[in-house]
């Protein structure tokens, strides 16, 4: 199928390029097996909603669930929420980060994990896409923290399943995905984005961003993180009243030029239009363009040591 099609706007609408319903069907048969999460994860997310549930109650369920509570250490041990002093332990994690946090830290492995389960012709598509993630939640959560956003977590559950779209694409389309998403992490500007969008639905009819809103739905995560998946691409006008959006948009506008093979000398944040709406909107916009390379840095070297 030819990929020219007219040209449109990054997605705006909740609506607009919504998988058909020959798609969604074809995708579930695929990731039949694949559940976003697992039954314990959802024991642990329901139990952590108890006012009176107790911190040996939580971490013994999910110790019942090696792999659970392999990612939730580690990545508690991560920059992003040890802060340079080891957790050692479920339970020292959970005291000291909350269960607010450790909710969140669920589903970033429950993500994870399910990342890693599909089968994709090209292992290294997924290695890309999996690093993406990790560099755009690490980011998201670094500059949460630089401009007291007051996130408490979801930031970094949303960087890291912002893109899932992306390897569901991959797991529809093994053989001609790479002809539509060129894995270079160039769509820095709205015309790039536009482009490799129009390249998707061509192929599909749908795009990543609204299959990956509709997937998250459909698996019963959180709004807010379908929401992102959908508009992370979308116009400065979209992201008015929708911190969480901009904040993760922005992070992916920087975890594209950090993965693009560009120096972190040369990142303009003036060409990140969600970064341009958050500091803006707090008022901070001096202070953030100081620590704009920090934040980059700091994530970059997170990323690299997960």
């Amino acid at each position: 199928m030819s990929t020219a099609s007219p040209a449109v706007s990054p997605r705006v609408s909740e609506d607009e390029c919504d998988p058909s319903k020959e798609i969604r069907v074809r995708l579930l048969w695929k990731v039949d097996q694949l559940q976003m999460l697992p039954a314990l994860a959802m024991q642990a997310l329901e139990l952590a909603k108890d006012p009176d549930c107790s911190v040996k109650a939580f971490t013994s369920l999910i110790d019942r669930d090696m792999t659970l509570a392999s990612d939730m250490l580690r990545m508690a041990n991560s920059m992003v929420y040890s802060r340079g002093v080891p957790i050692l332990s479920l339970h020292q994690a959970v005291v000291r980060l909350g269960f607010r946090q450790c909710k969140n830290l669920i589903l970033a492995s429950s993500a994870n994990s399910m990342m890693t389960q599909l089968s994709v012709k090209e292992e290294w598509v997924r290695e890309k896409l999996w690093k993406h993630s990790f560099l755009t939640a690490s980011i998201a959560s670094f500059l949460n923290r630089a401009m007291n956003l007051g996130f408490q977590g979801e930031e970094f559950s949303a960087g890291l399943i912002h893109d899932i779209g992306r390897i569901l694409l991959a797991l529809l389309e093994p053989n001609r995905y790479t002809t539509v998403d060129r894995l270079d992490f160039v769509e820095g500007n709205e015309d790039e984005q536009r482009s490799m969008l129009n390249r998707e639905r061509a192929l599909l009819g749908t795009d990543h961003s609204a299959l990956g809103g509709w997937f998250i739905e459909y698996s019963g995560l959180p709004t807010s993180l379908a929401e992102v998946a959908r508009l992370h691409h979308a116009g400065a006008t979209v992201l008015a009243n929708r911190p969480l959006v901009a904040l993760v948009a922005a992070a992916d506008h920087m975890a594209n030029h950090l993965q693009s093979g560009s120096s972190l000398e040369s990142y303009d944040p003036l060409e990140n239009s969600a970064i341009q709406y958050l500091s803006s909107s707090r008022g901070q916009r001096h202070r953030l363009m100081e620590v704009i390379p920090t934040v980059m840095e700091d994530a970059l070297a997170n990323t690299q040591s997960m």
